[in-house]
């Protein structure tokens, strides 16, 4: 993200890490102007046990908790 005028920007970069995977996010902001409020948010994890724990207790499987989590990310 670059700011070249007198403006706000956001980017927002959330990632869940599953199995084997990997993930690489390399944020860059530029501000070239004194006014420009530029804002670089990134969270990387692990999908917390805790949280699956607490929605098989609701009666869900490991499997659906895990779904369940998963679909309230992508949305």
């Amino acid at each position: 993200m670059t700011g070249n005028a007198k403006c706000f920007g956001h980017v927002q970069c959330d990632s869940i890490i599953m199995g084997e995977a990997k993930i690489s996010s390399i944020p860059a902001i530029v501000a070239n102007h004194v006014d420009a409020q530029l804002i670089h948010e990134a969270a990387i994890g692990r999908i917390a046990g805790d949280q699956i724990l607490k929605l098989m207790t609701l009666g869900l499987t490991e499997q659906e908790a895990e779904e369940k989590i998963l679909d309230g990310f992508l949305q």
